[in-house]
């Protein structure tokens, strides 16, 4: 899936660079594809992706070796570092700002929503085998913040680099859609906030299976908020501002 995500990839740009669907069978505007900073980005996502998917299989089949845990964070970091290459990065504002901030920015969301993906394993797992949650649903509460305040402080300087002015939010189509996205990213923050300050407090309170199914459904919808989130973040990248 990797591997065939990279090559529509790889094409799409060809086309958009060509301006022709003949550059879908053109070694040569697909090189030129290659050669760009999308090149760069797409290629080094496959070989992260690779990385990290062929280390989590490893570790799947044996128990986790301190080896196997580097690589699988060195293949993320690859991943992290493909977003310093492509979309507004490297036709907005300073380079290296927007670099860190668009690094940064896909470091705390990934976090985040890596995260929440947990968070609905362990409570499934609670469902049906009783595991303990409360002590990890506060360590990923306090954490899930601190990833979301860096995520929203990156994010606003990528906008300001990207908008010409304040209007840009509703007059674009760009502005709208990251409109859309900051409405998203409100409505997954303000589960976490109620799951933070009201459901993790019931569980330590009463341990009741009620609180836990509440808990479940939350952490689903967060979850579904998050790929929304995810899939407007793809148009944002390929999007134009203007």
């Amino acid at each position: 899936m990797l591997a065939a995500s990279a090559a529509v990839a790889f094409l799409n740009r060809a086309v958009v660079i060509e301006r022709e669907w003949s550059a879908l069978w053109s070694a040569d505007a697909i090189a030129d594809a290659v050669s760009t900073h999308f090149g760069v980005a797409a290629g080094l996502r496959l070989v992260g992706g690779l990385i990290v998917v062929g280390t989590l299989l490893r570790a799947a089949a044996n128990s986790p070796e301190t080896r196997i845990v580097v690589t699988a964070l060195m293949g993320g970091a690859l991943v992290i570092a493909s977003f310093a290459f492509d979309g507004h990065t490297v036709t907005e504002g300073p380079r290296w700002l927007h670099a860190i901030a668009s690094v940064s920015h896909v470091s705390a969301a990934a976090v985040w929503s890596g995260g929440v993906a947990l968070l609905a394993d362990l409570l499934w797992r609670r469902y049906s085998r009783g595991t303990d949650v409360f002590r990890p649903l506060v360590r990923f509460s306090r954490m899930a913040a601190t990833s979301l305040v860096l995520a929203g402080a990156a994010g606003t300087v990528m906008a300001i680099l990207v908008l010409d002015r304040f209007a840009d939010l509703w007059s674009t189509p760009w502005g709208r859609l990251l409109l859309a996205k900051i409405a998203l990213v409100a409505v997954a923050a303000a589960i976490g906030g109620h799951n933070r300050w009201v459901l993790i407090p019931a569980v330590e309170g009463s341990g009741q299976s009620t609180v836990h199914r509440r808990l479940r459904r939350a952490a689903l919808v967060e979850a579904i908020a998050l790929l929304g989130i995810a899939a407007i973040t793809a148009f944002l990248v390929a999007a134009s501002a203007i």
